[in-house]
């Protein structure tokens, strides 16, 4: 016996030496497909489907109903609720109903808690003792966004195309790109997103994290899609946790448009002076909107913004990060304007607090007050001091005689008095006391390039209404 022992022991070496040497003589992608599976199935234990209907479409959101995903980022076994992460458009700008589910499980009511004023990003919450939550739901572990790579594995999970839970491999294809009209840090991918992605984790195919929420797809090429990087989202998640945040999020709003250029441009021509310390991207003001705080402060296009309270911006995305840090205060402004540095003091409005507070509905319209989102994504809204029309019902009176969404009121003549509109304030005062039967003129479109609509209703549903807005 003991000598057999003493023949095994020396054989030992060997047979773990053999077995090192199978293990490195399996396939790489054999084990990446196991890991892959494994932080597959992990995923479906944090990732649900999202529901949502918009009831009251406001800020330029449409009325319909639609499906996306989100993942758990936090559980609360205390409180007996659950935090979800998903994109800002599968809850929508406007008042939206929520459900959810799990895979393989029922539907169950969620509540929208926060849209961000500026990322593409929103949250919702649950009860964790709702029918269809599974006792295994877990949280998704979040990544570094920062310190991805090109080349680096990735997967996205969801639910694309009405389809249930799908998983899709990739890579990072680039860490700089974004998609058009989007703002905020991408990770740019080339794993396929497609509708019903929308707010589903991308996941480091090497450690099983997540890196990124998908968001976007490009409509005129395969291969490239785009996730908000999630490293400039912690901070706002955990303050939603905390309850520090309100539904609608603070950020800075100046009222300008600005475009990312590169460094020589600014230089040569826009006189920017930029010494050894220099940003990624030069920030050029494109526009300026009248009554707002850019404009009062004297910013002018043409300007190259340089510091913000002595910081300097690396580019856009940089940009907005330090505007939700002075969101309604004052700020110092550092400049470039045709070769001459310029520093002027900035009062910040907070973006979040400028959304309707309350909307008035008409004859089947729905009316409010121009917000930032408005007019600076609706081109026939050039400033605050007008109303507009974020809906308008199908069937009603106002789409009769000719009202569409997107339009602004500046103006309203009823009982043969004229009324000009700057604030919904004046436009209730204007239409509150309208009857069925009762025509009115509306002054629609800017002041130099307007028409006037005659609307008439009939039905006591269409009469005057003012509400306000539940978040």
């Amino acid at each position: 016996m003991a000598s057999r022992i003493s023949r095994e022991k020396k054989r030992g070496p060997w047979v773990r030496y053999l077995m090192l040497l199978a293990l490195l003589l399996i396939p790489s992608s054999l084990l990446s497909a196991s890991s892959s599976n494994n932080f597959f199935k992990k995923a479906e234990r944090y990732t649900v489907r999202v529901y949502s209907s918009t009831i009251v479409a406001l800020e330029g959101a449409e009325r319909g109903s639609w499906e996306g995903s989100g993942f758990v980022v936090h559980i609360d076994r205390r409180e007996g609720v659950a935090y979800v992460a998903t994109n800002k458009h599968v809850i929508d700008e406007g008042i939206s109903s929520i459900q959810v589910s799990f895979k393989d499980g029922e539907r169950f009511p969620a509540t929208p808690i926060y849209i961000d004023p500026v990322y593409d990003f929103g949250m919702i919450k649950f009860d964790l003792d709702e029918p269809g939550v599974p006792a295994n739901a877990a949280s998704a572990e979040l990544g570094r966004s920062s310190t991805v790579e090109v080349g680096h594995p990735v997967g996205t999970f969801g639910n694309p195309m009405s389809l249930e839970y799908c998983a899709t491999e990739g890579i990072i294809s680039s860490v700089t790109n974004s998609p058009w009209g989007c703002d905020g840090a991408f990770l740019q991918t080339d794993a396929a997103i497609n509708p019903g992605n929308s707010g589903g984790p991308l996941i480091s195919l090497r450690n099983g994290k997540v890196i990124g929420i998908n968001t976007a797809v490009s409509d005129e090429s395969e291969g490239i899609g785009w996730s908000l990087a999630v490293d400039q989202l912690k901070p706002v998640i955990e303050q939603v946790i905390a309850g520090e945040l309100p539904y609608a999020g603070r950020m800075g709003w100046l009222g300008v448009n600005l475009e990312e250029i590169n460094l020589d441009r600014a230089r040569e021509d826009f006189g920017a002076q930029y010494g050894f310390n220099h940003p990624r991207k030069a920030l050029l003001v494109i526009d300026v909107f009248p009554k707002t705080p850019a404009a009062r402060s004297g910013l002018q296009p043409g300007d190259v913004i340089y510091l913000i309270n002595w910081m300097m911006p690396q580019d856009y995305a940089d940009y907005l990060a330090m505007m939700r840090d002075v969101a309604g205060q004052n700020c110092e402004m550092v400049l470039y304007r045709l070769g001459q540095e310029i520093e002027l003091e900035v009062e910040v409005e907070d973006r979040g607090e400028l959304r309707p507070k309350e909307y008035v509905t008409f004859a089947g319209m729905t009316i409010q007050s121009a917000s930032p989102t408005v007019y600076e994504t609706y081109s026939s809204v050039s400033s605050p001091e007008c109303v507009f029309v974020s809906d308008v019902l199908e069937g009603s009176s106002a789409e009769a005689w000719g009202m569409y969404s997107g339009d602004p009121i500046r103006g309203v003549l009823a009982n043969l008095k004229y009324h000009p509109v700057r604030s919904l304030d004046d436009f209730w005062n204007a239409v509150k006391d309208v009857a069925p039967g009762q025509s009115v003129e509306f002054f629609v479109g800017q002041p130099d390039n307007g028409w006037i609509v005659k609307v008439v209703y009939y039905y006591p549903s269409e009469a005057p209404w003012r509400e306000e807005v539940e978040y």
